[in-house]
């Protein structure tokens, strides 16, 4: 959708001697900084979370001596969830960088 909506923006590069690999790279880091934000905000929002769900009283009588609900703080899943927000990032900018990199100014300034 952002390339429809930057159809104006990517002929203007291109016009001006942006080759295909520079709007593609142009592309690729908006969207990587924009998972990067994003990731930051979800991790520290998740375990934001996690501290309020584990002071949550858990009374059970299958299972004494568990006072409140059991959270798990291993760095390894927050790891695994910054990975997984580059990685979908990464792909979500990937293709519609690709195809603005295959855009003709031409085309794009003759249809307005």
């Amino acid at each position: 959708m952002m390339i429809y909506e930057k159809m104006d923006s990517i002929a203007i590069l291109k016009a001006t001697g942006f080759a295909g690999r520079d709007v593609k790279t142009i592309f690729l880091f908006i969207s990587l900084s924009i998972g990067i934000a994003g990731g930051l905000l979800g991790l520290l929002f998740g375990f934001i979370l996690s501290v309020i769900i584990d002071q949550i009283p858990f009374v059970t009588a299958s299972l004494p001596t568990v006072t409140s609900y059991p959270v798990n703080y291993n760095p390894v899943y927050y790891i695994i969830a910054a990975g997984f927000s580059l990685a979908t990032t990464f792909f979500a900018g990937f293709f519609p960088a690709k195809k603005a990199s295959k855009v003709d100014p031409v085309v794009i300034i003759r249809g307005k």
